[in-house]
């Protein structure tokens, strides 16, 4: 009997998934509708009945990266709560560094990704703050993490990479410089993103808007 091969059904999460591989081995720039067909095996063209335009595809891998931060469990705290949430997203722009520059750039727009905007503003307004404070609040959120992470993974080509001569410079004129250096090798930036989290918690929780629950 003759065997026949069938192709998976081309869909948007096929689609999706076919992109952030790209993107994962060879950047952002690498993604084009012609691209994603090659790496499909269909013709670019068939790529616009499930994707509407390269936006479209930029807003899903934006959505796809943050569908791996796991849904908010119930947590003791917003605090706790808002931590783990941040950690998480953290681990998943760790995971697709050449994504960063969405998170920078881009809102989230998609449902799926809207979603997660909806769990951040639903813990912040169970917590006392306002609508305007909860948005400032999630913003602040969300550039500290997209920032550090992008300061920590955001990949450099090489004919981009600075090196910095910090120990050739007068130690008499820049001292507290010449004391970093010699502990940049072995600074953990993972242990600095957590002092600058708890720091965060701190500040929010100090805020004079939460002072009683939302109503629901």
């Amino acid at each position: 009997m003759k065997q026949t091969n069938k192709r998976e059904p081309l869909s948007r999460e096929r689609i999706l998934s076919a992109a952030l591989d790209i993107v994962d081995r060879e950047g952002l720039e690498a993604i084009s509708m012609r691209r994603l067909g090659q790496a499909l095996g269909v013709e670019a063209m068939s790529l616009y009945n499930h994707v509407p335009n390269k936006a479209a595809i930029l807003d899903g891998l934006f959505e796809t990266v943050l569908a791996e931060v796991p849904s908010a469990k119930r947590a003791g705290t917003w605090q706790v709560a808002l931590r783990e949430r941040a950690q998480a997203l953290r681990k998943a722009l760790r995971t697709h560094p050449n994504t960063l520059p969405l998170f920078a750039t881009r809102a989230a727009v998609t449902p799926g990704a809207i979603a997660h905007v909806e769990a951040v503003l639903d813990t912040l307004r169970n917590a006392g703050f306002s609508p305007d404070e909860a948005l400032s609040a999630l913003q602040v959120l969300m550039a500290f993490v997209v920032g550090h992470s992008l300061s920590s993974y955001a990949p450099q080509p090489d004919d981009a990479r600075s090196h910095p001569a910090y120990q050739q410079l007068n130690e008499k004129d820049f001292p507290r410089v010449h004391e970093i250096a010699r502990v940049l090798d072995s600074h953990d930036v993972e242990k600095e993103f957590e002092l600058g989290l708890e720091a965060m918690m701190t500040g929010l929780e100090a805020n004079p808007a939460r002072r009683k629950p939302a109503r629901k």
